[in-house]
């Protein structure tokens, strides 16, 4: 073998030698790397999973619904008001699909799209859970997570119901007599040379005049209810008004040959509410029972003190209400098919509304109940001044 053969081989060695060196050194360097990349991706992953838990802990005190949502739409955890609400104690362990909590179809689009979208802002439809209704909004924890708060709008939502009602019940109420009203006017013009159809039409104008006037009346007593505030205590003595009432209903009750039964037992306080008020409450009921009650019927009325509360009972011999309809009929124009719908006496379905309305405002309360064999019992609750505490 010759010198450069040799040196050849030997430079050959040597290059591979310190090429190997490098090659080691360079695996230790990247093992380094891999190692402290392992530890502060572990590190990482356990900060996520602490904050996470504080997280969680944090919201366990919010009284709404909340739970934490990953980019796949399961939920991770939830506080104890989504727990319950979305009965998650007895369902399977989380995470879970969305799916399995509200199985909405419609809903769960959308949930995806803001999820994907990654808005805020993007509307999600309510929600109606049991007897509740919620409004669901994300707000986003970074890409991967997501907080879904479910506000609870149930009585937003019943209060839009109502309006809506009430609204479509108002207008078929004025729509009704001003129809007439238009009808007899204008026929007045072609047939009121006739003295028998000018005295129908004016009984008619007059009436639908008058159904219209307490119609009006009462919404403006509903609306000063909704806005009416306590500045002073004013004691009414409650037997007082109810003589008074009585005497303005004498004409009614003669017409149908009805009579008004009073006991008293023991001696009555004065209630903490404005006179007028008081008035208003006891006309409201008597005239329900005055129009209900068939002739020659007995409407009683029963006073009596329960510690600090008035208590007035008024009973009458009427239909009474059927069951179903007992718990709503304290609501404006709700009326039940044919006991309640409205009479050519005026009855326009707001009578018991403004009584609830207005016993609330002054800390009182209203229950009905049918009687046996029939009749209705309305009792009136309210404050007296043995139990004012107010300044």
């Amino acid at each position: 073998m010759t010198a450069g053969l040799i040196l050849l081989i030997i430079g050959i060695v040597s290059i591979w030698v310190v090429s190997a060196q490098r090659m080691r050194k360079e695996l230790e360097e990247t093992r380094s790397e891999l190692k402290l990349l392992r530890e502060t991706s572990g590190g990482l992953q356990e900060t996520l999973e602490v904050r996470g838990r504080r997280l969680d802990v944090l919201l366990s005190s919010v009284s709404e619904a909340v739970m934490r949502v990953d980019s796949l739409g399961r939920v991770i955890s939830a506080n104890q008001r989504a727990a319950e609400l979305f009965k998650m104690e007895r369902g399977p362990e989380l995470p879970q699909s969305m799916l399995v909590f509200i199985r909405d179809p419609d809903w769960y689009r959308a949930f995806s799209t803001a999820l994907k979208m990654q808005t805020n802002d993007l509307h999600l439809p309510d929600i109606a859970v049991a007897d509740r209704v919620l409004a669901p909004r994300l707000a986003f924890l970074g890409r991967d997570q997501a907080l879904l708060l479910c506000m609870d709008v149930t009585e937003r939502d019943k209060q839009e119901r109502q309006q809506r009602q009430f609204l479509s019940n108002l207008k078929h109420d004025l729509k009704t007599p001003l129809t007439s009203l238009l009808g007899y006017a204008r026929s007045l013009e072609s047939f009121g040379h006739d003295p028998e159809f000018r005295m129908e039409a004016s009984k008619v104008i007059a009436d639908e005049a008058k159904h219209v006037n307490q119609l009006l009346d009462s919404l403006l007593t509903l609306d000063q209810i909704e806005f009416a505030q306590r500045h002073d205590i004013i004691a009414s003595d409650p037997l007082a008004v109810f003589y008074k009432v009585k005497d303005v209903l004498v004409p009614r009750l003669l017409a149908k040959e009805l009579s008004i039964e009073l006991t008293q037992s023991g001696e009555m306080e004065d209630l903490l509410i404005a006179e007028h008020d008081v008035e208003r409450v006891l006309l409201n009921v008597l005239e329900n029972a005055q129009r209900y009650s068939p002739d020659g019927g007995v409407i009683r009325v029963d006073m009596r003190m329960a510690g600090a509360m008035a208590e007035i009972v008024v009973e009458d011999q009427g239909p009474g209400i059927p069951e179903k309809d007992l718990a709503k009929v304290t609501e404006r124009f709700y009326r039940v098919d044919q006991a309640r719908r409205r009479r050519k006496d005026g009855g326009h379905g707001l009578g018991l509304a403004i009584v609830k309305e207005m016993l609330e405002v002054h800390d009182g309360s209203l229950e009905l109940a049918n009687l046996t064999p029939n009749g209705l019992s309305l009792k009136i609750t309210l404050p007296t001044e043995v139990g004012d505490t107010y300044e």
